[in-house]
């Protein structure tokens, strides 16, 4: 028994235990997980805090660098604004030696008083309303600044408002945009100017006579005399009171248009001196301080005031009167405001302080100007009227350079003579359509270039889908027929608008855009129009182009790809001597390889001397080679021609002062082929080549295919081609995809063998007509199919509207004129220097 309690003792069930949690344990495991919540919270917040920290720090010093990199700017010239000394021509002779053609007189309107001669209740009023504490400030005063941005965000009320050294700053530069860069710019801008640079009394001399106080007026001294006739010298308080008054708003405190606006304007100038005189804040001995007295009195007198002052007489008129009228040609009038432009660019000044300091700060102008072969042409156009349009309302734009040097060799501006200065230029200011005269440009010039075509390259002669519907194709030809497929070279000579204009549309339109703006430099079209237009590589630009910008890209296939800005000056130098814009050794800018130049200088050989070329009937017998291209706008309203000889690159527009059409499609090919005949005839060019790759080669390709033609290629012709973009060889059978030719087309004879490098310079002395330069000879291509034969093909897909493309009209039929080379000859005039 006892041994079976004992055993029994071991038995223990297995039975789970009761569980024996207690309420506090549910605590502790919620207060974990609370914790472990809590934790990753705050990871969470310190990863998103350190994150947020550290893109701060970084946004901080962007900001920061960004913003110091303004600490180095350089403050505008106050000290040259106050000079009163003519600026000087210079030209070469033709043994290279210079001497004085014209000087540009000073303007005598513009009265520069110094600070002794302004009243110091003038100096006074002008500072108390617009800067108290001009003379204690560096430059910015800081208080006022951090009152302006607390008055943008809604705190407080300070004052804000910009001192007068940074109004000064202002007015000299007219960056008045609304916007923190300015701002910040304009800042160290102050800081600098103030920093040992120039003291507080040149500063406010300048302000007080830089500074505009109402219509034409600049300086204090130009509108006490047109409001009051008198110096300001003479003015009392209350006259004082109301020329400081007007700076705030030129236009709308004019006492001449606006009268009480101004009066009241004025109350509030000597209510804020009076005030500041009363409360002990005018403190410099420079100032003067007013009493009540002195401010009632003023006040009184501002009642009865009246403004009887003479008004200024009209400054253009003054300049044209004092100027040598007959040594301004239209070279000088587009060297001034190439100058003018270029101090703009370089120092920040405004257009109407550049203009000051070409009359007024004694500038030495070494002008690129042949005076001899300027005079020339301008002659030339006035007096063999039979080489321009018959009508004498046509206008036109002539502009002529170097290829090599950059150089502008003569522009005229007008078929008119000459009555005026800096008149309206159409080579220089008009902007035209160009018509197909961009279309080497572009797309073809950056086709080659980036390898997207050859010479013989097969491209669609077909409508865009994208912008045909209704039964109409886009781009329409002149022929109103489309054959479907077409070479490179063949659509340039016939200038065909469908090839070029779907070259464009694969390469894009923006492509097209950043080439002519980046790499050519034109400078008038429109950012926003224009880069995503196909038809601005057809002639279809929204504000035209300038005969200008196309004869100096024209010279890239002359130079061997070489951009070279027109150069109408060598240097400039300021009055101490010291030179501050240079064009001297300027390499220009290699845009596209001398291969492709060269190549692109072959293909403008076809409209030239091809049986088929827009302008064979009028260049083809000329005693030197020629390349270019004619160009015609919608309607005939305006037309270009723009062209290459070995010794220039000239280009020319004619049209009407208002788009009209034209009656005589003809003109500009005509007149610039009797420009050349005249050089020619009187002007030794001799040693004067293009600049042609020879790396260049020539090869046999196949039209159906656009590749080297193989042994079962039927319609062929001769093509130049760099050695690195040189097509595969047809196989005579799937490539061809243009199609059987009615019948072999005979190769086309290559142009002349490529130059080197051209010479020097020409001579200026007359001479008998050069030797001809080789000359190409005429390819006769034949199409590979009958246009005629077919219907423009019409495209299925849903229509699209292209409204923002302008219409482009192609090229018309050669129509020759007889009597061509029947133009009388004309006995140049040429000054000796």
């Amino acid at each position: 028994m006892r041994k079976n309690q004992d055993l029994n003792k071991y038995n223990t069930p297995i039975v789970p235990p009761p569980s024996q949690r207690v309420e506090g344990e549910f605590a502790q495991s919620a207060g974990a997980t609370v914790r472990t919540v809590g934790g990753m919270v705050w990871k969470a917040f310190k990863t998103v805090f350190w994150v947020a920290a550290i893109t701060g720090l970084l946004v901080f010093l962007s900001v920061a660098s960004f913003i110091l990199s303004f600490r180095d700017v350089e403050p505008p010239n106050i000290a040259a604004m106050s000079l009163k000394y003519s600026s000087h021509i210079y030209v070469q002779n033709a043994d290279g030696s210079e001497y004085e053609y014209m000087p540009l007189h000073r303007d005598e309107n513009r009265i520069w008083v110094s600070l002794s001669d302004i009243p110091p209740l003038m100096q006074t009023a002008q500072i108390c309303i617009e800067d108290h504490r001009f003379y204690e400030h560096k430059g910015v005063d800081w208080k006022n600044t951090l009152g302006g941005v607390a008055g943008l965000v809604g705190v407080g009320g300070g004052r804000g408002g910009s001192t007068l050294t940074q109004q000064l700053i202002k007015n000299i530069t007219k960056e008045n945009q609304v916007s923190v860069l300015r701002k910040v710019k304009e800042i160290f801008t102050a800081l600098n100017m103030e920093d040992d640079l120039y003291t507080k009394e040149e500063i406010l001399e300048a302000y007080l006579n830089l500074v505009n106080y109402g219509g034409t007026n600049q300086g204090v001294e130009a509108a006490a005399q047109s409001y009051f006739g008198k110096s300001i010298g003479q003015c009392t308080l209350a006259e004082c009171a109301l020329i400081a008054g007007i700076t705030q708003y030129p236009w709308q405190y004019n006492p001449q248009i606006f009268p009480e606006d101004s009066k009241k304007r004025a109350r509030d100038v000597l209510d804020r001196m009076l005030e500041l005189s009363e409360t002990q804040q005018i403190t410099d001995p420079r100032l003067v301080k007013i009493t009540q007295s002195e401010h009632d009195q003023a006040v009184a007198e501002l009642e009865t005031m009246t403004f009887s002052g003479g008004q200024q007489s009209d400054t253009s008129e003054e300049h044209e009167a004092i100027q040598e009228q007959d040594k301004w040609n239209w070279y000088i009038d587009v060297m001034f405001m190439d100058i003018v432009e270029d101090l703009m660019e370089k120092y920040g000044y405004s257009y109407e302080n550049a203009v000051s300091m070409m009359y007024n700060q004694g500038l030495e102008i070494h002008s690129a100007m042949n005076l001899g072969l300027q005079t020339d042409i301008e002659n030339l156009f006035l007096q063999n009227t039979d080489m321009l349009p018959a009508d004498p309302a046509v206008q036109l734009g002539f502009f002529m350079m170097d290829p090599y040097t950059g150089q502008v060799m003569a522009v005229v501006g007008s078929r008119e003579e000459r009555n005026g200065l800096l008149l309206q230029n159409h080579a220089t200011m008009s902007k035209r359509q160009s018509g197909s005269a961009i279309k080497p440009l572009s797309p073809y010039a950056l086709g080659l270039e980036n390898g997207t075509i050859t010479y013989g390259s097969v491209l669609k002669d077909q409508p865009i889908p994208e912008f045909s519907g209704n039964g109409r194709g886009w781009p329409q030809n002149f022929s109103m027929q489309y054959e479907r497929f077409m070479c490179v070279d063949k659509a340039i000579e016939v200038s065909q608008n469908a090839p070029a204009a779907w070259l464009a549309y694969d390469m894009t339109p923006q492509a097209c855009y950043d080439w002519l703006v980046d790499k050519l430099h034109f400078t008038t079209l429109d950012a926003t129009r224009d880069r995503d237009s196909v038809a601005v590589s057809i002639g279809g630009q929204t504000h035209g182009v300038t005969v200008r910008d196309m004869t100096a890209a024209f010279c890239i296939f002359a130079n061997g790809g070489v951009y070279r800005k027109p150069m109408t000056y060598y240097y400039v130098k300021d009055h101490d001597g010291n030179v501050i814009l240079d064009n001297r050794d300027d390499p220009g800018e290699q845009v596209m390889t001398p291969e492709n130049a060269t190549v692109m200088n072959k293909l403008l050989h076809g409209p030239i001397y091809n049986s088929a070329g827009t302008a064979t009937s009028y260049m083809s017998d000329l005693p030197t080679d020629i390349f270019g291209k004619t160009g015609t706008t919608d309607s005939f309203k305006d037309l270009y021609f723009v062209g290459g000889t070995p010794f220039c690159v000239a280009g020319i527009w004619n049209g009407y002062e208002y788009s009209v059409e034209l009656e005589d499609d003809t003109t500009t090919k005509v007149t610039w082929r009797a420009v050349i005949q005249h050089l020619l005839n009187n002007y030794d060019w001799s040693g004067k080549q293009y600049v042609l790759s020879e790396n260049v080669v020539q090869r046999t390709f196949c039209r159906s295919s656009g590749y080297l033609a193989g042994g079962s290629c039927y319609d062929t012709a001769v093509g130049w081609y760099s050695p690195d973009n040189i097509p595969r060889t047809c196989n005579g059978g799937s490539d061809h995809i243009a199609g059987k030719a009615v019948s072999p087309s005979p190769s086309a004879s290559p142009s002349a063998s490529p130059s080197a490098s051209p010479s020097a310079s020409p001579s200026v002395s007359p001479s008998v007509s050069p030797e001809p330069s080789n000359t190409p000879d005429v390819s006769s291509d034949v199409s590979s199919e009958d246009p005629s034969s077919q219907e423009p093909p019409v495209s299925s897909d849903p229509v699209v509207s292209f409204d923002p493309i302008p219409p482009i009209t192609p090229e018309p039929p050669v129509t020759p004129e007889p009597g061509i080379s029947s133009i009388p000859p004309f006995d140049p005039d040429v000054p000796t220097a």
